[in-house]
């Protein structure tokens, strides 16, 4: 029996190691967070804008990868950043714009941008005098975006910079499914949306032969101007090709589309969010280049520390080869390991030199004991002889039973143990000549 054990004793011990090693990781990643949530709120714009038909590509990825994603419709970005500062929500598509009205809690934050959104100035091609850039709009009935979205904020914005406002002009506020069926029946003269080159809306209105398209022949200017504005070009027959819509270049302006969230949004799906992100909008499109988008250029909320890392240096190794919520807890505790380590290690250098003086004062103390014997069994009686010989007997089972050192050490063990059985034949020899005497 005791060779079996000692032929399965080092494969037990391996065993129960890795099961402690197992328990270990999995206390670990317990402790650094549970599994993220199967469900989210994302909040878009109206059905037929760019952020609703993107955010029904989001649902579809995100369903692949076993994922509910229940799209919220707001009024636009301002009801969204509401939504957001509430909690209602747990991620949205907002324009990067300055917002005046509501400022976003400190708590949320940029995952990144994605695609560019132009200002679209549409307009009656009837009307007595054609306008050739914003200021010429004044005096005409224009809507300028629903209450709650940042089209309005940002229409007003432009349409003040050229002199117009509602003192001298009609500024209606209705939804842009609203306004686009206004311009085309006449109810209105123009009709400013802020929009994704893919929108519907900005197609349909393109191909309609009563509206045309209002160049912004000083982009660059307000480019210059505002940090949040680009200068983009919309190229001649991208809408349609065969009937060459627009017929030329056309100058806009365009703010950016962005991600946000809220910092409660567990991390493990921001950052899948982000990699469905990069898949749908890295393609690039009408006004963006490939590979352009996502980014993490600066925008108004402050970006998220954790998406930026990923925008700029990409998924690591371990997403590719393990799912994305044990990946990043693995990562997560070598990042917490690392530092443990390089503190431990240098602690950890001097184990075997401590295991070392541990078992030598072992050894020794053992040794003092025994000299201690030595020293003094020639002036016993015979009950104190058989006192310290029931003692060194006693101590002398403790070594061959009890003590174990390192296979390094057993030389010292093994003199020990002779010493200890010469000095109990001396005691044996010092009993026999006092019971001689007597």
């Amino acid at each position: 029996m005791k060779r079996l054990w000692d032929f399965i004793a080092p494969f037990v011990r391996w065993i129960v190691l890795t099961v402690l090693v197992f328990v270990a990781l999995a206390v670990m990643i317990r402790f650094l967070g549970i599994q993220p949530p199967k469900e989210f709120t994302l909040a878009t714009g109206r059905q037929g804008g760019a952020y609703y038909a993107f955010a029904e590509q989001y649902r579809e990825r995100f369903a692949e990868e076993g994922y509910t994603v229940n799209i919220r419709e707001t009024a636009g970005s301002i009801e969204t950043l509401e939504l957001l500062n509430v909690g209602e929500v747990d991620v949205g598509f907002i324009q990067n714009v300055v917002y005046d009205d509501v400022r976003a809690d400190p708590e949320l934050s940029t995952l990144a941008s994605l695609f560019y959104e132009a200002m679209w100035v549409f307009y009656r091609n009837d009307l007595a005098a054609r306008p050739h850039n914003v200021a010429d709009l004044a005096g005409l009935r224009i809507n300028v975006g629903e209450e709650g979205s940042a089209t309005q904020t940002s229409s007003r914005a432009i349409l003040a910079l050229n002199g117009i406002t509602q003192e001298n002009s009609t500024l209606l506020t209705l939804s842009s499914a609203e306004a686009a069926q206004q311009l085309k029946d006449g109810g209105l003269d123009a009709a400013i949306f802020v929009a994704g080159a893919s929108s519907p809306l900005v197609r349909d209105l393109a191909l309609t032969p009563e509206i045309e398209l209002l160049p912004f022949s000083t982009a660059d200017a307000y480019a210059s101007r505002y940090k949040n504005v680009t200068a983009v070009v919309l190229p001649a027959g991208v809408i349609d090709i065969a009937k060459t819509v627009p017929a030329e270049d056309i100058p806009l302006i365009a703010a950016r589309a962005t991600l946000v969230a809220s910092d409660k949004l567990h991390p493990d799906l921001a950052r899948l969010l982000l990699i469905i992100a990069a898949e749908i909008h890295s393609e690039g499109g009408i006004l963006e280049k490939s590979g352009e988008f996502p980014n993490a250029e600066p925008v108004e909320i402050p970006l998220n520390a954790d998406a930026v890392r990923y925008l700029e240096n990409g998924p690591t190794g371990l997403e590719r080869y393990l799912p994305l919520w044990l990946a990043s807890r693995l990562e997560r505790l070598l990042f917490l390991l690392l530092p443990v380590a390089l503190i431990l290690y240098p602690l950890l250098r001097g184990v075997p030199s401590l295991v070392a003086y541990f078992n030598q004062y072992r050894i020794k103390r053992r040794y003092q004991r025994l000299r201690e014997i030595e020293k003094q069994y020639t002036g016993y009686n015979l009950e104190e002889l058989d006192a310290a010989i029931a003692d060194l007997e006693s101590f002398q089972r403790e070594l061959n039973e009890q003590v174990n050192v390192p296979t390094t050490m057993l030389d010292e063990l093994y003199d020990l143990r002779m010493h200890t059985r010469l000095t109990l034949d001396r005691l044996y020899a010092q009993r026999n000549t006092l019971k001689t005497a007597d």
